[in-house]
């Protein structure tokens, strides 16, 4: 599939790449050995919510484990830590992959020579695309009872799509609200829970194919007369 470079208006909202790890060191210890290299790279930090839930609960909820506690930002990124758990997100702008992959290779290499990672259990790629038309008017998949559309307003799906070594998370909805506008999204987390104990010697490869099969998928989704109209450049 020939898949476009670009599209303009571009529709991502939110960009994420996320790694979930065992330390080899204290939990409680993770975020400080990470602030102190990156406090000159993010200067901004603020405590998130979370942090105000006590630990033992933290520990008790299984929702809450992968949670990050800390914001660290500047101008064009926000990474994010928790005990087991570091991601690096394109905000306010997607730069485009070139740009926000190169970020997150040079945030690992700084995570690897800090050395408090025992191992990788996940890596996460996650676009967020927001639209203002019903997005079901515009896309391949089709729900439907006894060939009846069944994408009325207030509809969502959510399912996970098998891409040989990676997974997609995929949920659509048509009845989402962002920055006070009304509209759809196409969420995408396109992830991979094995191969990863070589993550730190083969990162650029691993992200490209995790990036690609999200990219595959989302494109997949569009109809030809939809892309169109989103002028896409190849």
């Amino acid at each position: 599939m020939n898949l476009p470079k670009k599209i303009d208006p571009c529709p991502i909202v939110e960009s994420l790449i996320e790694i979930r790890f065992l330390t080899n060191t204290h939990p409680n210890a993770v975020f400080g050995l990470i602030y102190k290299s990156l406090q000159n790279v993010f200067p901004k930090v603020e405590n998130l919510d979370i942090t105000q839930i006590p630990e033992t609960i933290r520990n008790a909820e299984p929702g809450l484990k992968f949670k990050p506690h800390y914001k660290l930002s500047n101008e064009n990124f926000i990474c994010q830590v928790g005990p087991d758990v570091i991601s690096l997100a394109s905000y306010p702008h997607y730069w485009g992959w070139e740009r926000f992959s190169q970020e997150f290779l040079t945030l690992m290499k700084i995570l690897e020579k800090i050395g408090i990672i025992k191992s990788i259990s996940r890596l996460g790629i996650r676009y967020i695309n927001f639209f203002e038309a019903d997005i079901f008017e515009n896309i391949k998949l089709k729900i439907s009872l006894e060939n009846e559309n069944m994408a009325k307003p207030n509809t969502g799906i959510r399912t996970i799509i098998e891409q040989g070594s990676f997974s997609s998370l995929l949920q659509i909805a048509n009845n989402v609200k962002i920055s006070e506008k009304e509209g759809s999204v196409i969420d995408i987390d396109t992830y991979c829970t094995e191969g990863l104990d070589v993550f730190f010697q083969d990162t650029e490869s691993i992200i490209q194919k995790g990036h690609e099969k999200e990219k595959e998928l989302f494109f997949q989704l569009l109809t030809d007369d939809f892309l169109n109209t989103l002028n896409p450049e190849y």
